[in-house]
């Protein structure tokens, strides 16, 4: 058994920094001449002029297997200078391009502002981290610089290096010369642009994506355990190294829908060769502990993402198997939270693998066993994170470089998450919220209550702890209070503990929220709690006590007693890993923002995931499907946290691609859950055409099908993608593995839902410019060719009869013969649904037109044997 020290793991996290980013000339390239020959012809066609085309860089290139094609991700530049995410797919197959996905500008000389800067790149970290708030600099060096491309130290501001690059970013139809960079907080990791001429904010993003929630909590209690049995891996595929691990094992979805087993030897042949406790390809464990080549998972009770804090050990045997009882505190039982979530993260990064999401496409691997790809890039998942509650994230930065999930526990319906600062006495009597520091002690139900003792200091702001204290002596045993000052919090609350007291109170020095506070370098040694109040509440105190009065204050934090914990609904977890899959492979693995832009799907992915990975063969493609009903306090049928429920059943789904222009539909999840409902009605119509395989890792089913497809699909869209590009690209990847065999199925689910033939994206920058259509291709579409011919050829016009028309106030639908269930939808010239039904067809049905405007509809109706449309006029 080999194990390795603390200080060779702090050594290779400290050498985990980023390098300047480079990329190679396409022309120098191995397919450059194919590829610029091949936009020299499509000119016309995107209006693209000479310049446009003339410095071409490949970010990346790999080869996937299962499409038998080498991807190739080419972002468009302007006098070396990159234009932010003007990243365009091209797809080589048999030496020819196969697929192109442009997100290239035209006329971008046109466009230009400047190519010089009139700001240098620290002035930028600077303005960056006083609009952020990030706090001051700190021996800010400047360490490399490569052309337009800058390296500075942290500057205390960021757990990473700081890349400061040079690009051109698209604003109202100009390109803007602007300093990029990632500034790495325990936090954020914010993605941002900043004007290179004004040095003022352009955009700023965060690449830490975190679950919303549309739906408030509900009353219903957790349902009683199941007992489920499943086997999800074939025998030969697994690797045999004696590791067990007590869990809710795939695809049990939370402890509402199955029970806790024993799962023994889960790890991959192929994706994990070496075991889950491995990360440097010899055989024989490197870690017993909930650490391996894919996942560190560890508790994070701080919120401050420390490398010490606690992961369960399985000793050699690599045996798993703790105690769990949700009448416990979840502290009691976080050996088995944690379990689960290094299960759970295990078994995404296996199951992916198997379906495209490998080392050459940027998977997430300390070690890459075939040398391809970047590694150094396991996933740091923080159990019962700290940090907030009611959530759940993840942060993709580009390959290379760790991602972060960080797992929250929920409050149960009615229960508040909030730390509370009780005046017991005195003219401020009363109970103040306050935020808790992401360091030192997390206040509990359990109060600490005490007089509260106004810290005085040496220094200019005698408040703010930044000298010496001055009166150490009165502090000893009660709570402090120190006004936020220029130094770090946890060097004020350090002197604060040193000095004697048992807590601490920060009143923020600014208007605005209090917020959680960072250590600093010194904020691990804190063992006591601390928190924040805002300025008018804390300078109030702070007046108070300046005025003579003794204050007695009680802190106290939520009882998290019957809090639910994330890390069990298996859901949530896959979502949350889902979202490095698809920014990972959106774009190429070396773009970190390639699904910022309004229309894009990434929720709908993770979404996706989740549910694939959690299917049955008992499953029916009309049942229900919520999102997290598990830490919501949901049944197992509840809605979950979107705005309706998965299921092909229109009549308790009927979101269609115009829902995402309704801008009470929220962004990005609200749109995500549109795309998502679309891939889900796409899964049952190729587990209907090809079955259900519940072998995750080798199974031939229209499950596993459809998985391949998407993640082939998300390698062949381009950077900035919306709904058309998705369908586009999952076109594609169907005639580069088939040939074409399920064109015709993936245009009549697509156009089901307002996705067809004439829809149109708009801008994906934009989020209300979608227009819907339900019409497929005309069946002599050369692309129709390898599948049956749509059905609309097999219909007869004599087959039903649709009367008055021109109607008033009633349409009937005749027909001579049973044509089973179809789908009636009446749709607006603008491509809405005005009225949508699933009934059994046969005889006559009526429909109310009394409250149409006049004017032209379409009547579709459809079922799995064909597609008719009629112009109905109402007059």
């Amino acid at each position: 058994m080999k194990k390795k020290t603390l200080s060779l793991m702090l050594m290779q996290l400290a050498l985990a920094t980023l390098p300047i980013f480079s990329q190679n000339s396409l022309q120098s390239t191995t397919y450059g001449e194919l590829i610029i020959s091949y936009l020299e012809n499509q000119k016309s066609k995107f209006d693209f002029l000479e310049e446009d085309l003339k410095d071409l860089v490949v970010a990346n290139t790999y080869y996937s297997k299962n499409t038998d094609i080498t991807q190739v991700y080419i972002n468009q530049t302007f006098d070396n200078i990159r234009i932010f995410n003007a990243i365009s797919s091209i797809a080589i197959k048999n030496d020819k391009v196969f697929y192109y996905s442009n997100r290239f500008l035209s006329s971008i000389a046109n466009k230009i502002n400047t190519t010089s800067p009139s700001f240098s790149p620290d002035l930028a970290i600077k303005k960056i981290a006083m609009q952020l708030e990030l706090g001051d600099l700190e021996n800010m060096e400047q360490l490399a610089n490569n052309s337009s491309s800058y390296r500075f130290s942290n500057a205390g501001i960021s757990t990473q290096d700081i890349i400061v690059e040079l690009v051109f970013i698209e604003k109202n139809d100009s390109l803007l010369l602007a300093w990029d960079t990632i500034i790495y907080t325990d936090k954020h990791w914010w993605s941002v642009r900043i004007d290179a001429t004004t040095n003022e904010i352009i955009e700023y993003n965060d690449l830490i994506l975190s679950c919303v929630f549309e739906k408030e909590h509900s009353s219903e209690a957790h349902s009683n355990q199941l007992n489920f049995n499943t086997l999800i891996t074939s025998p030969e595929s697994v690797i045999v190294d004696g590791s067990s691990y007590n869990v809710f094992p795939l695809p049990i979805e939370s402890p509402n829908h199955g029970s806790r087993q024993i799962v023994t030897n889960p790890a991959s042949t192929d994706a994990s060769p070496f075991g889950w406790h491995d990360d440097d390809g010899i055989s024989g464990a490197d870690y017993t502990i909930t650490r391996g080549n894919n996942v560190w998972a560890k508790e994070d009770n701080k919120g401050n993402n420390s490398i010490s804090s606690f992961a369960p050990d399985g000793t050699l045997s690599l045996s798993f198997d703790y105690p769990l009882e949700f009448n416990l505190s979840p502290l009691d039982y976080q050996e088995a939270a944690i379990t689960n979530l290094f299960y759970l993260n295990n078994m995404m990064h296996d199951i992916w693998f198997h379906h495209g999401f490998d080392e050459v496409s940027g998977n997430f691997q300390t070690t890459n066993y075939s040398n391809q790809g970047f590694g150094d890039d396991f996933v740091f998942a923080d159990a019962q994170d700290g940090s907030r509650f009611n959530n759940a994230n993840f942060g993709t930065p580009p390959d290379g470089f760790n991602p972060r999930m960080q797992m929250f526990l929920w409050s149960p319906p009615g229960v508040s998450t909030n730390n509370q600062v009780t005046v017991e006495n005195g003219s401020l009597t009363g109970t103040y919220e306050g935020v808790g520091a992401s360091f030192g002690e997390r206040l509990s139900s359990v109060p600490i209550m005490s007089e509260v003792i106004l810290v005085t200091d040496a220094g200019i702001d005698m408040y703010d702890a930044c000298e010496s204290i001055t009166n150490v002596a009165s502090l000893n045993g009660n709570i402090a209070i120190i006004r936020r000052g220029n130094c770090e919090f946890g060097a004020k609350v350090l002197a604060a503990e040193n000095a004697g007291a048992i807590a601490v109170i920060v009143v923020n020095n600014e208007p605005g929220d209090a917020f959680a506070m960072a250590p600093g370098a010194v904020g691990d040694l804190v063992s006591i709690p601390a928190l924040m109040l805002t300025q008018g509440e804390g300078e109030a105190l702070i007046t108070a006590l300046i005025n003579g009065e003794t204050i007695t204050t009680r802190l106290q934090g939520p009882d998290i007693t019957d809090f639910i914990d994330g890390d069990f609904d298996n859901v949530i977890i896959a979502h949350e890993y889902g979202h490095g899959i698809s920014n990972r492979l959106t774009g190429g693995p070396a773009a970190a923002g390639c699904l910022q832009n309004a229309e894009q799907m990434g929720e709908g992915w993770s979404d996706w995931f989740g549910l694939m990975i959690t299917m049955k063969s008992t499953d029916l493609p009309e049942d229900t499907r919520g999102i997290g009903t598990f830490a919501i306090s949901q049944p197992t049928n509840g809605n979950g946290i979107r705005p309706a429920t998965y299921t092909t059943d229109f009549n308790i789904n009927s979101f269609t691609y115009s829902d995402t222009n309704n801008t009470d539909l929220s962004r990005p999840h609200g749109i995500g859950f549109v795309w998502a409902t679309v891939l889900w009605d796409l899964t049952w119509a190729y587990i209907d055409k090809y079955g259900f395989d519940s072998d995750l890792y080798n199974g031939n089913g229209g499950n596993n099908r459809v998985m391949k497809l998407v993640i082939d699909g998300l390698k062949l869209q381009p950077c900035s993608p919306g709904f058309i590009d998705g369908r586009d690209a999952l076109l594609a990847a169907d005639m580069a593995t088939t040939g074409g065999e399920n064109q015709c199925m993936i245009w009549e689910v697509f156009a089901a839902r307002g996705l067809g033939f004439n829809a149109q994206q708009g801008n994906t920058d934009s989020r209300t410019d979608q227009i819907e259509d339900f019409t497929v291709p005309p069946s002599n579409t050369p692309t129709l060719a390898n599948c049956s011919s749509l059905s609309t050829d097999k219909f007869s016009e004599d087959d039903v009869k649709i009367f008055p028309n021109p109607t008033q106030t009633q349409l009937s639908i005749s027909t001579s013969k049973n044509l089973g269930n179809v789908t009636i939808t009446l749709l607006d010239t603008n491509g809405r649904v005005v009225f949508l039904l699933q009934k059994e067809l046969f005889n006559t049905i009526t429909l109310d037109t009394s409250q149409l405007q006049t004017g032209l509809y379409i009547l579709n109706i459809k079922n799995s044997n064909f597609s008719h449309n009629t112009k109905v006029i109402k007059d």
